[in-house]
């Protein structure tokens, strides 16, 4: 069968079944936006070199095979709703897993941080066009629920994944400066605060403080909650032990956050939220504690982000606070032991 069929060349295309339809008409337009999403999607596939998220993409890209056809088929006897439920949830879990791993952010991000990102980005937008054509074709046609949900997720599961590779980027750049900085101390104390102002707690640091910090807390025989936030007393980890009491939990997330918030260690604000003291109140905010058990994470005086311990006496989770300081500052000079 030849490439060209010449069925085409006065402006028509054909449609599934068979159905004819101009190439201007709103459902070419519309699934030709999802073919041009599948193949900057098929682009970026070709940059990422991590086995796991190369398959998700593929998978979508599958899929929206799926909404093309049933977009092609809109207003023809052949018209069936193509796409299930479960990809919708696939799309879901794969955003909420990628949001969890990046960084609080209140802005917009400008493309172009890392080649995969940057080709995600263009996915997106085409994604996106490719919605606005369907959400104007439900003015003509019956279309599916499952297929506006899906486009409408789809852009948001490209974005987190766009922002995974700018996160990860960004992360193993700041490692690398910091660690030159420790092997060079003559540089420029500008740009050396400059590089730390950046710095940030990976969630696999904060993962590896947090198992330590649960084995310190076997040692000790306490089961405990660790909270793990960045800088600005946002949670990154939070882990419950088994058996720890439920107070705990939340206890833990305002130590991490007060410490962050404050850049103090709790147990050092307990003197001040006295009648005599500074900060006399401060103990009545809802998200403030005033007693041992929070400590902020320090590169170079520069706080990064905080670490919060509940469960035990407080003598118990000050000492398992004070290890988890010390596993942090062991990862920024020797990297994550196995």
């Amino acid at each position: 069968m030849k490439i060209y069929t010449k069925t085409g060349d006065n402006g028509s295309t054909s449609l599934v079944g068979g159905d004819r339809a101009e190439k201007y008409d709103l459902r070419v337009w519309a699934y030709g936006s999802i073919d041009e999403a599948n193949s900057s999607i098929g682009v970026a596939r070709a940059y990422i070199e991590e086995r796991e998220l190369e398959k998700k993409l593929l998978r979508i890209q599958r899929t929206l095979f799926e909404v093309g056809a049933e977009l092609a088929s809109l207003g023809t006897d052949y018209y069936k709703v193509r796409v299930a439920d479960e990809e919708i949830r696939f799309l879901e879990e794969t955003i909420d897993k990628l949001d969890g791993l990046k960084p609080y952010q209140n802005g917009f991000i400008i493309p172009g941080g890392t080649k995969e990102s940057a080709h995600l980005d263009v996915a997106r937008t085409d994604v996106r066009r490719a919605e606005r054509y369907i959400s104007e074709l439900k003015n003509s046609y019956n279309i599916s629920e499952n297929l506006m949900r899906y486009v409408n997720r789809l852009s948001d599961a490209i974005y987190v994944i766009a922002r995974y590779f700018d996160y990860k980027d960004i992360i193993k750049k700041a490692e690398e400066k910091v660690k030159s900085l420790k092997e060079n101390s003559q540089i420029d104390k500008n740009f050396r605060a400059q590089i730390i102002n950046k710095m940030m707690i990976s969630r696999e640091t904060a993962e590896y403080i947090t198992k330590r910090c649960i084995e310190k807390s076997y040692e000790i025989g306490t089961p405990m909650v660790i909270c793990i936030t960045d800088f600005n007393g946002n949670i990154i980890s939070l882990q419950r032990m088994d058996d720890s009491l439920l107070i705990s939990l939340e206890v833990a997330v305002k130590k991490a956050y007060t410490a962050a918030a404050l850049k103090t260690a709790t147990h050092e604000l307990h003197e001040a939220s006295l009648p005599q003291g500074d900060l006399y109140g401060i103990n009545n905010m809802k998200k403030i504690v005033t007693f041992g058990g929070g400590v902020p994470l320090k590169i170079e005086e520069k706080i990064v982000g905080a670490i919060g311990i509940s469960g035990g006496t407080l003598q118990q989770d000050m000492e398992v606070a004070k290890y988890g300081v010390e596993i942090f500052e062991e990862v920024l000079l020797n990297g994550i032991r196995n």
